[in-house]
This record gives structure tokens, sequence and C-alpha cells, in this order.
């Protein structure tokens, strides 16, 4: 709750100015409401009954980047959501954003003077939600922890689980599941507005997320880690598709995610391996090679190869049979023969099907691969390497596509 001077203070400047005023943190989260002067909205409206407002009312102020605004400026009205305009004014203290103070303009009559009032009133605002130590560290410290588990400094990763142990939420962690999460795609939000919304989504839980959880914000990408599930838990995958659909609610439209997922192994000491499977999981799911959500077990060859870095994952590091058979088949129609035959595990009636052709024409076409290229399918190295030099292809291709 915040302080008696703060409700005082926007109760005061919702008086002088005959209009709503609201104190909300920098997610949106309502922290303070004056009473309606006949100007509220079904936003405003629907805040006050839900404790904040809905996610696309969120979004669509996050998205005029009013993170990084350093005084007053225009919340423009919304009619699909039912929003009105709204004069939104940061509150800081030393540079750090404290949360957004809003007076309801829809008719854009507020006065220079009015603006000036509420700037005043901001600063008082700010001094006093820093004094309620509204900004506590313990997020911070949880974050820290997660990076610790999940990095390269073992006497840091160490430090990480025996702090969890002494405080007893080690023991929600007996497996631990990661998910890496990062952005697809065109991107038009600031920094500021992405960071909110992933801390958001990571942070709001559901009755079907009782697992507990760990989150780390860097920039423009999260790490979420997964303790161990209840019995008859929802999947992963589930926890990892709220929290996108959260994320794209505040997104409103200026950025896309995605997410990885590694595997589930026991203990803390997982945290890191896992997150490295999930993050090349998340790198198929940037490259459309698997859905939005994407898990380190769905990956299959993809997984090891996606390891390779992109500059060096090029047409030459192909194996030599597959080199060849480029070189001679001009319209891709073997290698696409040879690719269902191998997809198939060499079951020839399974991919005749596959190719819409008969079993025979499939066996011909075999047979000319053969002879033009010396690829015997009945060597078990050769499929290997062959398959292995299709999935390759199917990354380089999806890298120039990005």
């Amino acid at each position: 709750m915040t302080s008696n001077v703060v409700s005082t203070l926007i109760d005061q400047l919702a008086d002088e100015l005959g209009r709503s005023v609201v104190i909300n943190d920098p997610v949106m989260q309502m922290l303070y409401a004056s009473q309606h002067y006949g100007d509220e909205d079904p936003v405003r409206v629907k805040a006050l009954l839900n404790h904040g407002a809905e996610p696309r009312a969120r979004g669509h102020v996050l998205a005029q980047g009013v993170s990084t605004w350093t005084r007053a400026g225009l919340i423009p009205a919304n009619d699909a959501i039912g929003m009105h305009a709204r004069v939104c004014v940061p509150v800081r203290f030393e540079g750090a954003l404290l949360g957004l103070l809003m007076v309801m303009d829809a008719d854009g009559s507020i006065t220079t003077t009015e603006l000036g009032r509420v700037n005043e009133v901001a600063s008082e605002v700010a001094f006093a939600l820093h004094d309620d130590g509204k900004r506590t560290g313990s997020g911070e410290e949880d974050e820290q922890i997660v990076l610790d588990l999940v990095g390269a400094d073992r006497s840091a990763r160490r430090t990480a689980v025996e702090t969890l142990r002494t405080s007893g939420r080690a023991e929600r962690f007996t497996t631990v599941t990661a998910l890496d999460i990062a952005l697809a795609g065109t991107v038009t939000a600031t920094r500021p507005h992405i960071e909110i919304a992933l801390r958001n989504a990571l942070s709001t839980r559901t009755r079907s997320n009782r697992a507990d959880a760990m989150f780390a914000v860097t920039g423009e990408s999260a790490v979420m880690l997964i303790g161990s599930q209840p019995p008859n838990p929802d999947p992963v995958e589930r926890r990892a598709s709220e929290v996108l659909e959260r994320a794209h609610e505040l997104a409103s439209g200026l950025f896309r995610c995605v997410a990885g997922i590694g595997s589930t192994g026991d203990g803390l000491y997982h945290a890191a391996r896992s997150l490295s499977q999930a993050r090349l999981a998340r790198r198929a799911a940037v490259l459309g090679l698997r859905d939005a959500v994407a898990s380190w077990e769905s990956l299959g060859a993809y997984g090891p190869l996606l390891s390779i870095p992109p500059e060096q994952l090029t047409e030459a590091a192909l194996p030599d049979e597959l080199q060849q058979l480029r070189a001679v088949d001009a319209d891709g129609q073997l290698a696409a023969t040879l690719r269902a035959y191998l997809d198939a595990a060499g079951n020839g009636p399974a991919a005749a099907k596959e190719l819409h052709i008969h079993r025979t024409s499939l066996y011909y076409r075999l047979g000319r691969i053969r002879d033009l290229t010396g690829i015997d399918v009945a060597d078990g190295r050769t499929r290997l390497a062959v398959h292995a030099g299709f999935a390759m292809l199917d990354i380089i291709g999806a890298e120039l596509k990005v």
C-alpha cells in the first residue's frame, strides 16, 4: 500500500483539477486511485475493480514509450479497448522510474498551469514512494541467483545453491527445467518496454502454475527456472505458452517472443545444462524450425547442429555425398526423394506414399542417385551423413530468411 502522504497528495491534486488521478507502478499495476470525477472510462473502471489495468491497456500505455519519458506526455485514446486519453507523468527518483502518474484528459482540455501542478505533485510523490521503500532488493537478489545458477562461474553457482538451501527454497527445486525467452522478428518497442513486459509476464502466476519458479530478465531476453512439479502438473510447455501470451498482450504489437525449453533434471546444478539446451531450442523457434514454444527434446538432429555457430554452418560444411548429389540434381527431385526415404527410416512404401509416387519410381530414383553419386543407401554411415546434411540445409535456409 502507498503511504498516507501519497494518498493525500493524489486526493488533493484530483480535487484541485476536478479530474480522476491514478498512480501506477512501472508495470502498470495500480498503487492508488482518486475518486471519480465523471471522467472515468471502461479501462479505469475495470482497473479499479481488478486492482490493475487489463493487459491490452497496459500494452497500449507501454507502447508509447512511457518507461523512457522524463517529463509529461499524452497517452492517446484507444477506442478498441474503451480507453480515453490521459496525461502521463513519470515519477522518478534520482533517474529511477518508481511509477506513473495518470490524469484523465479525454477532451484535451488540461491547461499549462494544471500540467505544471501535475509535475510538481509527481516530484513530491517520487520522494514519498522512495521513502516508503517501494524498491526492495529481494527481486533483484533472486534474479542474481538465477544468473549465478546458469552462469559459467562455478564458485558463484555453488554460492547460489547454498543460499537457496539456507533459505529452505532449494527443496522446491528437487528437479529443474530452464526456459529461455527472447525476441524474434521485427522489433519496434523500446528496451524498457520489452523488459517491463517480460518481467510482468514472468511474475504473473495462474492457478495452473503451482510449481515454484525464479526468473531473471537481461535486456531483451529472460531466463526462467521452474522447480519441482506437483502431482499431475500442467506441462512446462503450457507455462511457457502462458508467459508468451502475457508478454504479447503487453507488447501491443511492437515485438514478439519465442521460448525454448531445456530438459528436466535433478537439482539446481542441472539449471545451467538445461538452459544451454533451452537456448538451442529457442534458436530453432526463432528460425521457424519449430513452433514459438520449442523443447530440446523435440529438436532431434537439429539440437547438436544448432550448437554450431551460424558463420561456420555453411554449404561448404555439408557432407561430400550431399554436395555431389546437389551438383547433379538441378531440379532437386533426387534430393527430395532421398530425403523422404531417409525421413521414413528406409521404409520404401512410406516414402513413396509421402512423395505420391509408385514404389517402382522410388527405387528407380534411388538407383539413379547411386549411379550418379555413388551414394549407397544400404550403408548406415552414408545414410547418417546425408541425413545430417539435409538437417544442416534446413538450418542454413532458415538463417537466410530471418
